[in-house]
């Protein structure tokens, strides 16, 4: 199991997870000289088990993936073994590939201690450990999935600081491996049928994009967790930076939600669809016209409930956050909607590299300025 995953999701020889290592460590030596920010630990294990722990979800429920391991799942195996090569090769192509280089803007911008990387390991190993326990139970039991999602957000609110930190994180980490050594191995299978329907090319039909941008999120369910996840990470991070004197926390707490990846490769993702848009006359107006109205609908709702919970958690917006929102929106609409149109994604192997293409990093690197001029007024 190991060896067949790891050629599919790391390369040959792991030439991809290294090729990611080399990179991530070059970026960071490069940053390393900016100067350093003050990140607590709580931020520190928030980051890390929000980041990584989205990835081994989106990872483990890969339809890509799942071509692969419908036979495996099949054949008679040693199923502990299995299951546990099967989280060897899903958490060593995340670390590998996506949190090195976290590791490295973390390493590059705030002190390196021992006690930090041992929480930065014990979050990425509970980020592991917790995905394959939730999603593992998510079909059957899905109290016990969301009692490993709230624990995360629990600790990285309430986790002291020091050794003891530590220690707590260490504990949640046994006690995650434990629950997912005893998962049947078949409910990590994935289905590989999904309802993507043809596009219909009829006039009058002004609401066929929003419903299928709303059929797409309502048969991936998962989107719509990450999305809900996403506010609520932002919301966390805007309020400690405001807590630290930075004025533009609420800003950037917007300019985050924009990395909202689902949503912005719906084109990309459907490699069908792809294809009967090129095929397609006048599809930008046809298609991503009404795909950027979807999409402004979208962002404007997740900017509102952003806003709502970042002001009853005691977060200031002021009048330049609510103006700000409805711009962002229709900034992050048509960017993406042009990106999709322009720029699609072709060459991606699964679902995690597609979502984390570094394409979807220029928006919100676009808006965390613009919001620092907005909010510097």
């Amino acid at each position: 199991m190991f060896k067949l995953l790891s050629r599919k999701l790391l390369g040959e020889k792991c030439k991809s997870g290294l090729k990611s290592l080399f990179i991530s460590a070059v970026i960071g030596y490069s940053m390393s000289s900016i100067g350093s920010i003050k990140i607590s630990g709580r931020v520190l294990v928030l980051t890390v088990i929000f980041f990584t722990g989205t990835l081994v979800i989106q990872t483990l429920s890969s339809k890509e993936n799942a071509r692969l391991l419908r036979g495996l799942f099949a054949m008679p195996c040693n199923e502990k073994r299995t299951l546990w090569e099967y989280a060897a090769a899903v958490g060593a192509y995340v670390i590998m590939t996506k949190l090195s280089l976290v590791a490295a803007l973390f390493a590059a911008f705030s002190k390196v201690t021992p006690l930090r990387v041992g929480l930065f390991l014990l979050g990425a190993l509970y980020a592991v450990f917790g995905g394959m326990a939730a999603f593992g139970h998510f079909r059957k039991r899905p109290y016990i999935s969301a009692l490993f999602v709230a624990a995360g957000i629990a600790m990285a609110f309430l986790l002291p600081e020091g050794a003891a930190g530590a220690l707590i994180l260490a504990a949640a980490d046994l006690a995650a491996a434990a629950v997912m050594n005893f998962i049947p191995l078949d409910n990590f299978r994935v289905r590989e049928t999904s309802a993507k329907r043809t596009v219909v090319h009829k006039s009058g039909s002004g609401m066929l994009i929003p419903r299928y941008v709303l059929r797409y999120l309502t048969e991936n369910k998962n989107y719509i967790v990450s999305s809900v996840i996403t506010v609520a990470f932002s919301v966390f991070l805007a309020l400690n930076s405001q807590k630290m004197g930075l004025f533009m926390g609420c800003g950037m707490g917007m300019a985050l939600i924009s990395v909202n990846s689902p949503m912005a490769v719906i084109v990309s993702s459907n490699r069908g669809l792809d294809r009967k848009l090129n095929a397609l006359p006048s599809k930008t107006r046809r298609f991503f016209l009404p795909y950027g109205a979807a999409l402004f609908c979208f962002y404007l709702i997740s900017f509102a409930v952003y806003l709502a919970a970042f002001c009853i958690a005691g977060g200031h917006a002021g009048i330049r956050g609510f103006i700000t929102a409805p711009v962002f929106a229709a900034e992050s609409a048509a960017f993406v909607a042009m990106l999709e149109n322009r720029f699609t994604i072709r060459n991606w192997k699964t679902e995690p590299d597609l979502w984390h293409n570094p394409r979807k990093y220029i928006l919100p690197v676009l808006l965390m300025l613009e919001a620092a001029a907005i909010f510097s007024i």
